[in-house]
């Protein structure tokens, strides 16, 4: 038979590519672009969805196995620990944390509020698991956690915990797996739900706390999220129950939060894309803020650290200026920015739904951290005053010497000396300026 000598024209064939495929292109491209430029030597990734890796993803210096010290993360791993002891009957979350200590004097806080970073010293629910089990730390974690999770790399060794990113995928899949990886459990599903439920929080629409973690809102999602940094790593681990998906990020270098913002945003949206706005309830009966409120507020501010945001610090940081808008509106300029409209119930939101601002006695509580007004001397303004008025004296001085009607020789260095100094601080007042919010 012969060949056929027709020409036939076909156009290109589509590539299809899974979810988990498109995921990690994107992911691929989101850690090579953050390293260019940064100080960043290394960068790891895993996701997890339900009882399974959907990808894991390295890039730089850290390969899956390195082991690095998880710092915070400890605090994790001890509210699980605390939640086991629950499960027994031998510990109680909300009563005084010395009946689980065996003191007879009253500590004034809760288990409950330990765990939720409202007071008290993160050392306190290790002991009570600890007293609790009669078994010391190091010997608990890996009989009670590390061993049913086939996390064969991790160890507690003193205080510090030492992990690697396959170890903790584990640990993430337990998490959003009702307390199960393959075979082993560490927890019941009903004590997993108790653990990353809601348990305080200080306003209604803001971000609060489960046991272990603080909470993270975006595009309507309600996410748990810790972090820990020791030595020359930062990791970050976030879990979002409803959608029973979690990852860990591990960072091999120092970067602040503009790079933690870009990196884990990121990932978040591109993870879980949005489901319309939050529809948590406002509270009752509060107004708008008017145009009043919104002139109180303006100013510059700085992040501030509370006992909440030292368990997410890596995105939170940064400073902006914010002014009211003609409508009332609060306008953010710096970091982070954005333009919120006046609310029923009090506060400030973005129309995205994914930034609220609140007055809380001057400050302003961000759904993303605490924000207070920043220090006079921090402010650029002060030292472009003080500069302006050295060179004025100097100036002065000049003039007075050179055409006063008995002219007079003074010594020349208090003169430079002035003039030196208002160029200091115009110079020092510019750079100022230069890294100022909204410059």
């Amino acid at each position: 038979m012969a060949a056929p000598t027709s020409k036939i024209e076909t156009g290109a064939i589509p590539i299809v590519l899974s979810e988990s495929q498109e995921v990690d292109n994107f992911a691929a491209g989101l850690m090579q672009g953050l390293m260019a430029g940064s100080r960043v030597r290394g960068i790891a990734l895993v996701v997890v969805k339900d009882d399974h890796v959907m990808l894991q993803r390295t890039a730089g210096a850290i390969a899956p196995d390195m082991r690095f010290k998880g710092g915070g993360l400890s605090d994790v791993f001890a509210a699980v620990a605390v939640m086991q002891q629950v499960e027994r009957g031998r510990l109680t979350v909300t009563a005084d944390i010395s009946r689980a200590l065996g003191e007879s004097n009253p500590h004034g806080v809760t288990l409950e509020q330990v765990l939720t970073f409202q007071g008290g010293d993160s050392s306190l629910p290790v002991r009570a698991v600890e007293k609790a089990s009669g078994t010391g730390w190091p010997d608990y974690f890996a009989k009670a956690i590390a061993q049913p999770l086939g996390m064969t790399a991790t160890a507690v060794r003193g205080a510090e915990l030492e992990t690697n990113l396959t170890d903790m995928s584990h640990f993430a899949i337990a998490l959003v797996n009702d307390g199960v990886f393959q075979n082993g459990r560490i927890l019941m599903p009903a004590s997993v739900e108790s653990m990353q439920s809601t348990h305080y929080t200080s306003y209604p629409l803001l971000p609060g706390a489960a046991y272990g973690f603080t909470e993270m809102r975006r595009h309507a999602w309600r996410a748990l999220q810790h972090d820990g940094a020791a030595g020359d790593f930062a990791s970050r681990l976030v879990i979002v129950p409803e959608a029973k998906l979690g990852y860990f990020i591990v960072v091999q270098g120092a970067e602040g939060p503009e790079f933690w913002r870009a990196l884990d945003n990121g990932l978040f949206d591109r993870l879980l894309p949005a489901q319309g706005h939050d529809v948590r309830a406002t509270p009752a009966g509060a107004p708008a803020p008017t145009q009043a409120d919104a002139e109180a507020m303006a100013g510059p501010y700085e992040s501030i650290r509370t006992l909440a945001t030292d368990a997410a610090p890596l995105k939170l940081g940064g400073r902006f200026t914010a002014r009211a808008g003609g409508s009332a509106e609060l306008i953010l300029t710096g970091s982070p920015s954005a333009t919120l409209t006046p609310r029923p119930g009090g506060y400030w939101g973005s129309a995205d739904g994914n930034l609220i601002a609140v007055p809380v006695m001057g400050n302003l509580m961000l759904s993303t951290g605490a924000y207070g007004r920043l220090a006079l001397y921090k402010r650029p303004g002060l030292y472009l005053a003080l500069a302006l008025l050295a060179l004025i004296a100097a100036g002065s001085l000049f003039i007075f010497e050179r055409r006063g009607k008995q002219p007079r020789r003074l010594p020349m260095s208090p003169v430079l000396g002035l003039a030196g100094a208002g160029v200091i601080f115009a110079l020092l007042s510019a750079v100022l300026w230069l890294l100022s919010p909204g410059a």
